[in-house]
């Protein structure tokens, strides 16, 4: 019992800390970003894809990247799993397009970020650190996003339900032997 376990955990640990992995890497310097670009062009893009992002059902998503990456440019594998052991290039080419449908969780995680900042970048003491002259980033990542984290990092927390939940339909269009498979 304890093996059969062990066989069905590790692929769907492994999807969803490398999903975890893609979405806060790209959906916290995204709505930072956007943040920064209140009103602008990049902050509606960013906007914009978020809402999309979080409006496709993640099988759609899964199904186009799969036509995309692995039937027309033929890049990646359209199925299974690697394990870590069998190495790290089979292990990343068998993940990258799995962890991609997490662009649901990318999109939360991006809206709350820029709503966050957006709150943190009205403050008195992010005024004052503009007004002394303290480069724009320094400003931005050191006051800003320091001050702003205890959101973000709480949305994460409790997004990683919904990458739970998510991993059961990534793990079957992907024939992945998790807990699904």
């Amino acid at each position: 019992m304890a093996t059969l376990i062990g066989q069905r955990i590790e692929p769907t640990l492994a999807l969803t800390v490398c999903t975890l992995i893609v979405a806060v890497g790209l959906a916290v310097p995204l709505g930072v970003l956007a943040a920064a670009r209140a009103g602008g062009w990049i902050d509606r893009l960013v906007m914009a894809l978020s809402v999309l992002g979080f409006s496709v059902p993640v099988f759609v998503i899964a199904y186009g990247l799969i036509f995309l990456f692995a039937v027309w440019l033929d890049w990646l594998p359209v199925q299974g799993y690697r394990s870590l052991s069998e190495g790290f290039v089979p292990f990343i080419r068998h993940m990258i397009l799995p962890a991609w449908p997490g662009i649901v969780y990318m999109a939360l995680i991006a809206r709350i970020t820029r709503a966050t900042m957006l709150d943190v970048l009205a403050q008195d003491y992010v005024r004052t650190a503009n007004a002394k002259g303290l480069a724009p980033g320094t400003v931005l990542i050191r006051h800003a996003l320091k001050n702003a984290a205890v959101p973000i990092v709480t949305i994460i927390g409790i997004g990683v339900a919904l990458l739970i939940g998510g991993v059961v339909v990534t793990e079957t269009v992907f024939a992945i032997p998790g807990w699904a498979g």
